[in-house]
């Protein structure tokens, strides 16, 4: 018993002292009379922590409150994928089963994809948000359901085969929504309310699937401006499955409990939950499962989602270890409620933080003559030349207008470094010889090679690249013209108005290959007469190999 008094109160203080950073955090995010956010913790049964700050409101000046609900954006994501776990312990899903069994309209994408490919972003779609940018259309436009399966019908291209890669894609819980409502005979909000939200209690949660449906407490989404905060048109777009999920304070910490004690499911339900359900193509484990991202944070083992959309921001964080949880929600979408949910994990958890060495093994020595091999430049498929060198025994990335950085050997042929996270592992050939390297950094590889000193090939004519160019999946016009007589990229007005994307100039790599800002690389293609008939968007993070036909 004395034991048991002594974790409470000091879970108390733990309390008072996070209420205190939160209200000094409170004062720096809301300001006075702004839109603001909510945070709630439990741990085990109890509610250890709950607050609101600033208004749902603007127009009205209504205060944010325990009964107002936000849009959860991405964090729905998991609990569709809770939902089509309920139907597969009623028998109704096979998660091994092909799309199409439950959806037979969709279009046929050349390779099988099976119901568990669109649950852990294994699929190969694109991502639907990143195909209506690319392809003109309005985030804030009236959106439906419906809108969103013909923009999947029409998007044919594949990011890879499915099953291989993990790339995020709201296609892939937009096609679950629907393969809900197939098999269950509701609607998605109805289904979601009256199976999974009701029986919980949970009385002021809702799906929005329907343009004017009403939501009760709903709080109005802000974004900041040039102007100041602006209204932004959140309830325009009506798509389920991987966003639009309302919930209230109160809601989500019934929910977050539920998570422990499920009633829904049978509790061997977590431990698939809490680990990775499956290896991609490089053995590496996926560290997504159902709708949750599976995370190590200072040796604390996380069950999360992040969630962002117009007007709003949410994170929901289980700590399976410390049996507790955090919900965090905005209603302003440049409030970082990833920073609030990392001060909740600083303050009440810093006593079991384990700092992780970035090396997989430890430091190892290698000789002179070793590093030596590895010195020279290395061309990256992007244009981008990496130089090693190798000093007093030591070895040293080059990067122009940037302080030299040491390399750190964990194994022969691979090094890390420690002023920022990345590794690269040189490929040493059968003759001794190294000329590639495997360049790892953000979760992705890029290869590059060795420079012979061979001159790259020339430019294709400038007249020979413009023109316009014409995408049958986008339904999308794109450009090359001129500007200050150089050749530039000229896209539909969206990329300017949310990522800021106008007239972006084509950096020359190599031949017919060409590096645009923040888009990457590009390169063109030619008919059997050796014109240019189009080009490629090779990669732009949840679209990969766009291609364009010249007209």
């Amino acid at each position: 018993m004395i034991a048991l008094g002594v974790v409470f109160l000091s879970m108390e203080a733990f309390a008072q002292n996070l209420e205190s950073k939160m209200d000094s955090l409170a004062r720096t995010l809301t300001g006075k009379d702004q839109p603001g956010f909510v945070v709630g913790v439990t741990k085990g049964n109890d509610v250890i922590f709950q607050k609101t700050y600033g208004q749902m409101n603007l127009d009205y000046q209504m205060p944010n409150s325990n009964q107002t609900t936000f849009n959860l954006a991405s964090v729905a994501k998991h609990i569709t994928a809770f939902a089509i776990l309920k139907l597969e312990e009623e028998g109704k899903i096979d998660l091994d089963a092909p799309v199409h069994q439950y959806i037979p309209d969709l279009p046929d994408y050349g390779k099988e994809i099976k119901v568990k490919h669109l649950i852990f972003h294994t699929s190969g779609l694109g991502s639907t948000d990143n195909v209506r940018l690319f392809a003109g259309i309005s985030l804030e436009q009236p959106w439906t359901a419906d809108d969103e399966f013909e923009l999947i019908k029409s998007y044919r291209i594949l990011n890879f085969n499915p099953g291989d890669e993990y790339l995020y894609s709201n296609a892939g819980y937009g096609l679950l929504a629907k393969i809900i409502e197939n098999v269950s005979g509701q609607a998605y909000d109805d289904y979601i309310e009256n199976e999974i939200f009701s029986p919980l209690g949970m009385q002021n949660s809702y799906a929005y699937t329907r343009p004017g449906k009403t939501i009760p407490n709903r709080a109005v989404g802000y974004k900041k401006t040039a102007n100041g905060l602006e209204r932004t048109i959140t309830e325009s777009e009506s798509v389920a499955g991987g966003t639009n999920i309302y919930m209230s304070l109160e809601d989500m910490l019934v929910w977050g409990r539920h998570y422990y004690q499920p009633t829904l499911f049978d509790s061997k339900v977590i431990d698939r939950l809490e680990s990775s359900p499956a290896k991609l193509a490089d053995g590496s484990d996926l560290k997504y499962s159902y709708g949750l991202s599976l995370v190590d944070y200072k040796g604390i083992r996380l069950v999360s989602h992040s969630g962002g959309t117009m007007g709003f921001s949410a994170y929901f964080t289980w700590y399976p270890e410390h049996d507790m949880f955090v919900a965090v929600a905005a209603n302003n979408q440049n409030i970082s409620t990833a920073t609030i949910s990392r001060l909740v994990t600083e303050t009440l958890l810093s006593e079991y933080f384990v700092e992780a060495s970035l090396a997989e093994n430890e430091d190892i020595e290698l000789p002179i003559d070793q590093l030596r091999k590895f010195e020279g430049e290395f061309k990256m498929e992007d244009g981008m030349v990496l130089t090693f060198k190798e000093k007093e025994g030591k070895l040293f990335l080059l990067i122009p207008d940037a302080p030299e950085f040491e390399l750190f050997a964990s194994s022969a042929s691979k090094f890390y470094l420690k002023a920022f996270e990345a590794q690269t592992e040189f490929l040493i050939g059968s003759n001794g010889e190294v000329n590639e390297l495997v360049w790892y950094q953000s979760g992705k590889s890029f290869p590059g090679k060795k420079d012979d000193g061979t001159l790259p090939v020339p430019a294709p004519d400038k007249d020979e690249l413009l023109g316009n160019y014409f995408s049958a999946d986008l339904n999308a016009k794109y450009q090359i013209a001129l500007k200050n007589d150089e050749p530039i990229l000229v896209m539909p007005s969206t990329l300017k108005y949310y990522l800021g994307l106008e007239n972006l100039p084509l950096e020359h790599i190599d031949g017919d290959r060409f590096k645009v800002e923040k888009l990457g690389e590009i390169y063109f293609t030619r008919d059997i007469r050796k014109n240019i008939n189009g080009f490629v968007i090779k990669d732009v993070g949840r679209l990969r190999n766009i291609p364009f036909e010249k007209n």
